[in-house]
């Protein structure tokens, strides 16, 4: 075999270029040992960052809802919006009420205006109908026989003595049908010692009469609402005037005063 001899200084070149090449290998390995454990390292630092921030949130959201739990805020707040709301819609449902109101008003406004004027006329007249305010003599064709005289005394035949006259004495005979000055409403029925039997009418215009000496049977009961000319009863007696000829005592009144009844009718 040929004994092939290596150039001289060949095992010197091979020892001084591996070592190199170590050196070299392991200081590329521990640079990426190095950048691997700062990766790792950051990653891990951001990871518990991470969880701290949450875990705080956690916190901060159970205190929260502890507190509003216990202090009422969430309810005192969710009933400050639920009155807003209501308030609100009060306020919508409101306005157009208050717009119809204005547009009922001003309709019958209208048709107020739009009345012919000999419609209002007849309706006046109606009203004026409806309360009966005409008059008559509650004895027909009847004569004054004893005038008012409520402060000269009169000579009076059955008591036998001077005395003043509170009425009039209209002259009529027994069983004749005294009648209705006016419109009213028989308040009273009544039997006096010297006036026999009374009938009390309160007339619309603002007075009361007193039919007085009436018989016994009364066409009219307390309550009754009478109009003019309607018959109340018939003559009858009046015990205090009984020698007088047959008449009808009439007496009237106007806040509890004594007044003239020939002013009446």
């Amino acid at each position: 075999m040929l004994n092939m001899r290596k150039p001289k200084g060949y095992q010197n070149y091979k020892n001084q270029k591996s070592p190199k090449k170590n050196v070299g290998f392991y200081i590329a390995l521990a640079i990426c040992i190095v950048t691997v454990a700062a990766a790792a390292w950051t990653t891990y630092g951001s990871v518990m960052d991470y969880s701290e921030l949450a875990e705080e949130s956690s916190e901060q959201s159970a205190e929260v809802k502890v507190d509003q739990d216990v202090s009422g805020e969430k309810y005192e707040s969710e009933a400050e919006e639920n009155n807003v709301s209501d308030d609100e819609s009060t306020e919508e449902s409101a306005e157009p009420s208050e717009e119809s109101d204005e547009e009922s008003d001003t309709q019958e406004s209208d048709e107020a205006e739009a009345v012919p004027q000999d419609a209002q006329e007849d309706s006046e007249e109606a009203v004026e109908t409806a309360v009966d305010t005409s008059r008559t003599s509650p004895i027909e064709k009847g004569k004054i026989i004893k005038k008012f005289s409520p402060n000269n005394p009169i000579q009076s035949k059955t008591m036998s003595d001077w005395r003043t006259h509170s009425g009039v004495d209209i002259s009529a005979s027994k069983g004749t049908p005294v009648h209705s000055i006016t419109g009213g409403t028989v308040k009273m029925i009544y039997k006096d010692a010297l006036l026999g039997n009374v009938i009390v009418v309160e007339h619309t215009g603002g007075f009361t009469a007193y039919y007085c000496g009436l018989t016994d049977t009364p066409v009219v009961k307390t309550g009754n609402t009478v109009s003019t000319g309607d018959t109340i009863g018939y003559v009858g007696t009046v015990p205090g005037e009984i020698l007088d000829e047959s008449h009808l005592h009439l007496e009237i009144k106007s806040d509890s005063d004594l007044i003239d009844p020939t002013t009446i009718f």
